[in-house]
């Protein structure tokens, strides 16, 4: 028989009135969000996190916090000579980078002794819902900046390196006069197709559904599809919306075959694999946006992601006010910006049209252009401040049936 969660908020009151009592509870809060975030956290799906300690990090030259010095695998080439030549001499040299460290926390929360009593939800629920889901978000929005900042140095590098040219924005108007190169970005082939009323491409941030071609032309800018690429890497996973996953489910017989057309009207698209790579799924549209899918390759590739020391969990009660609060210190980074590739649904560009920095500041929306009332922040990570909007209305009133209260 499972206990009410009343009294198990009664339970939980009773044993904050004990500093053992205090230590159990942290470190059962401790060990659940940690849990919790590996469930949630779509960063954690692409590039799985290692915990690591003070003994395996270093300390920073800059700052006064540790870092983590990540080596990267020196170059190295055969050849072919005849019995009396010699290959060519090569001084090893041992490249490496540098993750820095920062944290992300919850809220720091707050609830008097008597009004947590008068709750139905007990404290571990409040727990998971406002602490577990904030950290996570933070976390896959950071990793989410990271691989844009990686996308738009290489497109940048490939198209002349002049953000005040015409040519930098990559938009279906650029790219069908030739003038953009895609390299570590591609366009959807409806995005590109869009055309205004003078048969023109049409930019546009409206998104279109995705196309079987679309991932194939995807998956070559790892293999050497792109005109700059060194090619030699493989797509090994796939991240997009919801809503982009659900317009593959608009897939004809032609793209899924007879077998996959009847199972998808019944059951839906069961399945995790997609055209050979694996793909995750997520809701948070407004950290990940509609008509943006990034593809990645596999970890070792990729870069590393750390947690310092696990999760920590903290709650105190003095007098009747319960006090809790959860944070981690993670550090990730991308050693391999080439590992990266992106898929935008729309046909204008969200590179920035000016300035001195190479592609512009994140927070600042890199570029606040209107464009056929749509601008090119709806297609970035919102603020951090702006995440997780509530859905249901039921502090304004909105609640059905209402009834009044005297």
């Amino acid at each position: 028989m499972s206990t009410s969660p009343r009294v198990l908020n009664d339970l939980f009151t009773q044993k904050l009135s004990s500093a053992e009592g205090k230590e159990k509870i942290a470190e059962y809060g401790g060990v659940y969000i940690r849990d919790r975030l590996r469930e949630v956290s779509f960063a954690r799906k692409i590039l799985p996190p290692q915990m690591v300690t003070k003994a395996d990090c270093q300390r920073s030259v800059n700052h006064d916090t540790l870092v983590k010095i990540v080596d990267i695998e020196p170059q190295s080439r055969a050849m072919a000579i005849s019995f009396r030549g010699e290959p060519t001499a090569r001084y090893i040299s041992g490249p490496r980078y540098e993750i820095p460290f920062f944290t992300v926390s919850s809220e720091k929360f707050e609830k008097t002794e008597q009004e947590l009593l008068a709750y139905e939800m007990p404290i571990t629920k409040v727990i998971e819902d406002n602490s577990v889901k904030d950290i996570q978000e933070i976390e896959d929005r950071e990793f989410l900046r990271h691989c844009e900042a990686a996308v738009q140095e290489i497109q940048f590098e490939a198209n002349g390196s002049d953000l005040a040219a015409a040519k930098w924005p990559l938009s279906a108007d650029n790219i069908a006069s030739n003038t953009t190169v895609e390299e570590s970005i591609i366009k959807g082939e409806l995005a590109r197709a869009l055309e205004d009323a003078n048969g023109d491409p049409s930019d546009t941030y409206v998104v279109q559904p995705v196309q079987r071609p679309d991932f194939v032309s995807l998956f070559k800018l790892f293999s050497g599809g792109g005109t700059a690429s060194n090619g030699r890497l493989r797509c090994e996973v796939l991240l997009m919306t919801e809503p982009d996953f659900e317009d593959i489910l608009q897939w004809t017989i032609e793209d899924f075959g007879d077998k996959i057309q009847s199972e998808t009207v019944v059951d839906g698209y069961k399945y995790n694999m997609l055209l050979g790579r694996r793909f995750v799924r997520t809701v948070k549209v407004d950290i990940l946006r509609t008509g943006n899918v990034y593809a990645f390759t596999s970890p070792q590739f990729l870069g590393k992601f750390y947690i310092l020391n696990n999760t920590k969990f903290y709650i105190d009660k003095i007098a009747n006010l319960i006090t809790w609060q959860s944070w981690e210190d993670v550090g990730m980074g991308l050693g391999n910006i080439s590992s990266v590739r992106k898929l935008e649904l729309y046909s204008a560009s969200v590179t920035t049209r000016g300035g001195t920095n190479k592609f512009g500041a994140l927070d600042d929306a890199f570029a606040d252009v209107a464009v056929g009332g749509f601008q090119a922040a709806s297609k970035l990570p919102a603020a951090e401040d702006a995440l997780g909007a509530v859905n249901n209305r039921a502090e304004d009133g909105l609640t059905f049936p209402q009834v009044d209260q005297f």
